[in-house]
């Protein structure tokens, strides 16, 4: 990688590929149906052993099962990403701990410890950008490819920010991650999603500074991202 770094060579395709996989879903895994179950039980069972780790995942396998099983099903592929590959596992494993806790607060510190655990992946995908020699520049010209392919209007109301071009930002006001998430009747859920975002682009490379004042997910009236060149 220090070759890559040095003569800027890095493939602009295998960015664009790997940036728009890990937006898409915002993935915790790889897995079709149950992303992380094997990392989640390790994890798991650093603190409760690994007899109850593998009870608990057991739990967590057969309501995500049954939550897949009677999914909505959505005309647009990306809608669907998001619901099969994201929210499903993530709510499994919120109600699997909110029951096994009796506590909705200390069930979403635990889902919460798990999340960032398994965003590594979507880390290292950012930290790419720090082996060309704009990274500003490259990121301000993949996220609208990005929001399009993996964030269409079906699910979310993005309203770009006019400004110079040191800067790139968007508000949302509307994300089909809260709105699957209160029909499911864990709308809490959500504020997770939102930092996984902001674990997510605290990985960016020197020469991109990222801020964001307010989520859907926490009650605000919009997601509003920032991303300006340093």
């Amino acid at each position: 990688m220090a070759n890559l770094q040095k003569n800027g060579s890095f493939p602009l395709g295998l960015l664009l590929g790997a940036l728009g996989g890990g937006f898409l879903a915002r993935r915790l895994g790889q897995e079709r149906r149950l992303p992380n179950l094997q990392r989640w039980q390790r994890l798991l069972a650093e603190t409760r052993g690994p007899f109850d780790a593998a009870m608990l995942m057991a739990r967590v396998h057969s309501l995500h099962a049954d939550l897949y099983e009677r999914r909505p099903r959505f005309a647009h592929p990306a809608l669907c990403e998001h619901l099969e590959n994201n929210i499903l596992p993530g709510l499994a494993l919120y109600q699997v701990l909110r029951e096994e806790l009796g506590d909705q607060e200390a069930a979403l510190a635990e889902v919460e410890r798990l999340f960032v655990a398994a965003y590594a992946g979507f880390q290292r995908v950012l930290q790419l950008l720090g082996y060309f020699p704009d990274p500003f520049g490259l990121f301000a010209r993949i996220l609208p490819w990005v929001m399009q392919r993996s964030f269409p209007p079906e699910g979310w109301e993005v309203r770009w920010i006019g400004g110079d071009s040191d800067c790139i930002g968007m508000d949302i006001h509307r994300c089909f991650y809260l709105e699957l998430l209160t029909q499911y009747g864990a709308p809490e859920l959500t504020a997770l999603y939102c930092q996984m975002d902001d674990v997510g682009f605290a990985s960016l490379p020197a020469g991109i500074a990222w801020k964001r004042t307010g989520t859907l997910g926490r009650g605000d009236d919009c997601c509003d991202f920032r991303w300006c060149r340093e």
